[in-house]
């Protein structure tokens, strides 16, 4: 399916300017918070360095640009906000600009609403084409407020406190992902209650066991493909598309789900949506970067019980999914077992029992 966010309705803000190593020295203390130039009736001008790096790219939705506050002089609202949200992001992953860009990753930041001084988006650090790296992903939350954009990402009481403070999204859906990914509302649970990614009652082959989402552990994924090739959410939530052919779908109960490489894709800007709902086929779709060696449904579960480690990808090992118990070995080995039916290695069926 083909997402609405083609070039009518969408603004592309990249820009390519040289960095100089000066720039990339930025201390924990400014990370989430950027300085948007004092609101005077000859603001200074405002340093966007980040937002306009060779390997940064900014996006915005037509209506989200011009809701945006804090625009100054030889800065555009767009890029003074996106640099905040890179600052972010580079501090969340320990790294800069350069390091990024010395392994062929690229940040993007796509702003998708914008009201009364919040705004609402994905962030994205791209992996390298053709690697067996992952790329990483965030919703973000921000707060301008005087000079100043405040930024929250995805699984931290920050985002959750901007987000649930806000007139962003819908109210129910705002409430909802405002609750489910604040580490200080949720509690972790032996029970986990998410099925598989695809139909309940059908089968698919696990052609890869737990591996980690990116190089390492944890060992949060797991490798679907054929049955039907069609990819299905695992529990009911808010499905957030983060780009064409990976879907997160944010469930109540302190986990999301990750499906990425999906082609016959369905765009869903945050869609409430029931298990078992559509949300693409199995393919080979790298479109926030890495490698496929087949058509397959990259499955990942995440969690936001440790506030250490919140909106972060959690060990499948322990933990049952669709009826079964997944134990984990060498990446892309282990196996799933069930009382009653036995052990599935990869390279078997799996019969999705729902939870």
């Amino acid at each position: 399916m083909t997402p609405p966010t083609s070039p009518a309705f969408r603004v592309r803000l990249s820009r390519t300017r040289f960095l100089g190593a000066a720039t990339l020295s930025l201390t924990a203390a400014a990370a989430l918070v950027v300085s948007a130039g004092a609101a005077q009736a000859q603001p200074a001008p405002v340093d966007t360095a980040l937002a306009t790096a060779p390997n940064v790219e900014v996006t915005a939705d037509g209506a989200a640009a011009e809701a945006l506050p804090g625009a100054a002089p030889g800065a555009a609202a767009e890029d003074v906000l996106a640099d905040a949200v890179v600052a972010g992001v580079l501090e969340a992953r320990g790294t800069g600009l350069s390091a990024l860009d010395d392994r062929d990753r690229d940040v993007r930041v796509d702003i998708r609403e914008a009201s009364d001084g919040s705004a609402f988006g994905v962030a994205i650090v791209t992996a390298p084409m053709g690697s067996e790296e992952s790329p990483y992903a965030w919703l973000f939350a921000a707060d301008h407020e005087g000079s100043e954009w405040t930024v929250g990402l995805e699984g931290t009481e920050e985002f959750s406190e901007i987000l649930s403070a806000s007139t962003l999204l819908a109210e129910e859906e705002r409430e909802a992902v405002a609750a489910s990914t604040n580490p200080d509302e949720v509690s972790a649970s032996t029970y986990i209650g998410v099925g598989l990614p695809f139909s309940i009652g059908s089968s698919m082959v696990m052609t890869g066991g737990p591996h980690g989402f990116s190089s390492g552990h944890p060992y949060s994924s797991v490798d679907f493909a054929g049955g039907n090739g069609q990819a299905r959410a695992a529990r009911g939530g808010y499905a957030y598309s983060l780009c064409t052919g990976w879907t997160r779908v944010i469930h109540d109960n302190g986990y999301s789900t990750d499906y990425y490489h999906l082609e016959d894709y369905q765009w869903l800007p945050g869609n409430n949506v029931g298990v078992g709902h559509y949300l693409g086929r199995q393919g080979n779709s790298l479109c926030a970067g890495g490698s496929t060696t087949g058509a397959h449904i990259h499955f990942a579960l995440r969690g936001y019980t440790d506030p250490n480690a919140a909106g972060w990808y959690v060990p499948l090992h322990g933990r049952t999914l669709g009826g079964w118990t997944f134990y984990e070995g060498a990446a892309y080995g282990g196996y799933v077992y069930r009382s009653g039916v036995g052990t599935v290695y990869p390279g078997g069926s799996v019969y999705n029992y729902g939870f």
